[in-house]
């Protein structure tokens, strides 16, 4: 399961110990918090900054009860987009190519990378990795694009997900991201298009220690599964997958949908072997929905 706790509700410590018990009783084995900059990073002061974070003694003690209850812990972040709060500061002002973007193939920005690295190493022991990098739909088209001029989407994407990657492994991680920008950039911005015209240049650029990870809330038919699955296979590489269950929008869980849209996706991925499978519960737009819903 991953908990978005990081966009409008920051889960106490104690509360994701409840979750972490009703996960056991359920038989699931993992739990991503996903945070974007809501985990205290030393060199980061702002990183939480007057809105709720997890400090390093607070992630080694979730950690721990975690892996008491038979739960692995992997931490959740971001790698390329949204750092919604972060950019708002002007102390991050020379990393951002446009919004939410990091600025790819800046020096000062894999610094940054490296401390989130740095920090989650510390204080998770898992050795997996969820780094992110989805709907970064503008990359290369901001500051980026005044310094280098126009350069190919997929090069600029491959060339900051190669050193992304080998900040992972100094540390020690297996990474998987989502990966709907390889999709997007040969679509034109569509993500569910099967026969998207994936450059096998690209393919087989992802880095040895990077898994895919498909994520997808809204089909209800089987096929656009199946098509996808089968895309994402021809990269290569470890394919996870990525449901939701519809916590995100009201105050209550839109679980019919959730059942609606979960069934064929979960036949899809057996029948497609893909063994690791994640609930998503997201914050968007209030958070008003409890995750225990």
């Amino acid at each position: 399961v991953m908990l978005d706790c990081s966009r409008n509700a920051v889960m106490k410590v104690e509360s994701v110990k409840r979750m972490i018990d009703c996960l056991q009783k359920m038989g699931y084995n993992a739990l991503e918090l996903y945070c974007e900059d809501t985990y205290e990073v030393g060199e980061e002061p702002y990183f939480g900054y007057l809105r709720g974070r997890y400090t390093g003694e607070e992630i080694r003690e979730i950690d721990g009860y975690a892996k008491a209850h038979g739960i692995e812990l992997i931490p959740c972040i971001q790698t390329l987009a949204h750092f919604t709060v972060p950019s708002r500061h002007d102390v991050y002002c020379n990393i951002f190519d446009l919004q939410d973007i990091l600025l790819i193939d800046e020096p000062r920005t894999y610094e940054f990378i490296d401390t989130l690295f740095k920090t989650t190493a510390e204080n998770f022991t898992s050795r997996n990795i969820n780094i992110g990098m989805d709907e970064a739909h503008l990359v290369g088209l901001g500051r980026y694009l005044t310094r280098h001029g126009y350069r190919d989407r997929f090069e600029i994407l491959s060339r900051h997900l190669d050193k992304v990657a080998k900040i992972a492994k100094k540390y020690g991680f297996k990474a998987h991201m989502w990966s709907d920008m390889f999709f997007r950039l040969a679509t034109g911005g569509e993500y569910y298009k099967p026969n998207a015209e994936i450059p096998e240049s690209v393919k087989k650029k992802i880095p040895e220690n990077v898994e895919l990870t498909y994520w997808d809330y809204y089909n209800t038919d089987k096929a656009v599964y199946d098509g996808m699955f089968k895309s994402h296979l021809e990269f290569g590489c470890g394919v996870w997958f990525a449901g939701g269950a519809w916590c995100w929008q009201g105050f209550a869980p839109l679980t019919k949908f959730s059942l609606r849209s979960m069934k064929p996706a979960m036949q899809s991925a057996v029948e497609h072997n893909v063994e690791n499978v994640l609930i998503t519960a997201w914050g968007d737009d209030g958070k008003e929905c409890s995750f225990y819903a």
